[in-house]
């Protein structure tokens, strides 16, 4: 039964690499586009946000590598790099439960711009970052900070804030905007970003918990080896004493006839 544990544990810990690698690309290219996502809309998007998904970032390239290099390179009979490996794994998963933390208090932090920079914002919504504006508004539908009111002292509103899909169905007025987006676009990005912070806090917690999955099994087969050497240095011990055993009667029996050999004297 125990070598059965053995070969079930090793197999284990072979998958367990195998998907530690996987799971690593996977949480590596999800906050790779989560940070493409935060930065897609920046001019609204509150500050200190990409910090957790940076961090997830860098976790999740190291556990890929901490996966090849188990694959590649852990002898699975050395049981002094098991351990180092799964202290490894420890360290990372500590990491990445910090980062789901910190993510977690950010998205309770989010909070809407300071009107103080309203203005300044605006301003560069009609000038340098108009492209960047326009894709935002007709993407998210929505229309200025804080909506179409923004625009007032402007000679117009910008195409992107008029909601296309009520122009395409009244062909009676083409060419001219009927409808247009009344919400802010302040308010969608800062749902929006709420929202991928609490996707980065539940991938964060997939894959510790991954990982801790794989750590427990990593003490378990260390422990199973441990046993396993012990039963075998028991045996090896066990078999050198039967190899020693009738030498060891003679000398008793040696002892016991000087005994009583030195009583009849006396």
């Amino acid at each position: 039964m125990g070598e059965r544990a053995f070969v079930c544990f090793r197999y284990c810990l072979i998958a367990g690499a195998i998907l530690l690698g996987i799971s690593g690309a996977i949480v590596s290219v999800f906050a790779g586009y989560f940070i493409y996502q935060l930065h897609e809309y920046a001019p609204v998007t509150p500050d200190n946000v990409c910090g957790s998904s940076a961090t997830l970032l860098a976790m999740g390239v190291i556990t890929c590598g901490i996966g090849w290099f188990i694959w590649q390179f852990l002898n699975f009979s050395n049981r002094g790099q098991v351990i180092i490996f799964a202290i490894a794994l420890s360290i990372i998963a500590l990491v990445e439960t910090g980062v789901g933390i910190w993510a977690l208090v950010r998205h309770e932090q989010v909070e809407i711009l300071p009107s103080a920079q309203h203005d300044e914002i605006f301003a560069l919504a009609i000038t340098d970052e108009k492209s960047t504006w326009d894709h935002m508004q007709s993407t998210l539908h929505c229309c200025g900070i804080d909506g179409p009111s923004d625009y007032r002292g402007m000679d117009a509103i910008p195409w992107s804030c008029c909601n296309t899909t009520s122009l395409e169905n009244d062909n009676g007025t083409e060419g001219v905007c009927t409808t247009i987006y009344k919400r802010g676009c302040q308010h969608v990005v800062l749902n929006r970003t709420k929202s991928i912070l609490l996707h980065v806090f539940l991938l964060t917690l997939c894959s510790v918990l991954l990982q801790v999955s794989f750590i427990a099994c990593t003490t378990c087969y260390a422990r199973i080896y441990k046993d396993k050497m012990d039963r075998r240095k028991a045996s090896e011990i066990a078999k050198r004493l039967s190899l020693q055993e009738p030498d060891t009667k003679n000398v008793l029996l040696t002892h016991r006839s000087k005994y009583l050999h030195n009583s009849d004297k006396s």
